[in-house]
């Protein structure tokens, strides 16, 4: 199974040009920024400072597109259900960040 494992991922690097590990780290180094902000926005409703809601607001968005960026720039021959996929993860994401702002401003 590990040995399929590594055979995917460098065809993946092989084919597309993206270096699964690279990805992941990019996703797993964004993510302090991105619940960091969340928390940020919140508290920042929270107190009426709509600036440092929209700064954080800018980290939240570089945190989100960060990964999928790296992919866009160095990847090549990438199948249009992966532009989907990723349309479709970062509108979750977005849909799921203003889900929780709002239910933090009924509180």
């Amino acid at each position: 199974m590990l040995v399929f494992i590594k055979e995917w991922l460098t065809n993946i690097q092989r084919n597309h040009g993206v270096n699964p590990l690279i990805f992941g780290g990019l996703y797993l180094v964004c993510a302090l920024p991105f619940w960091v902000s969340i928390y940020k926005i919140i508290a920042a409703i929270k107190n009426r400072n709509s600036r440092q809601a929209i700064s954080y607001g800018i980290i939240l968005s570089i945190a989100v597109v960060t990964p999928y960026l790296y992919v866009a720039i160095f990847g090549r021959n990438l199948p249009l259900w992966f532009w989907f996929l990723i349309v479709t993860i970062v509108s979750y994401s977005a849909w799921s960040v203003l889900k929780k702002i709002r239910r933090s401003q009924k509180v």
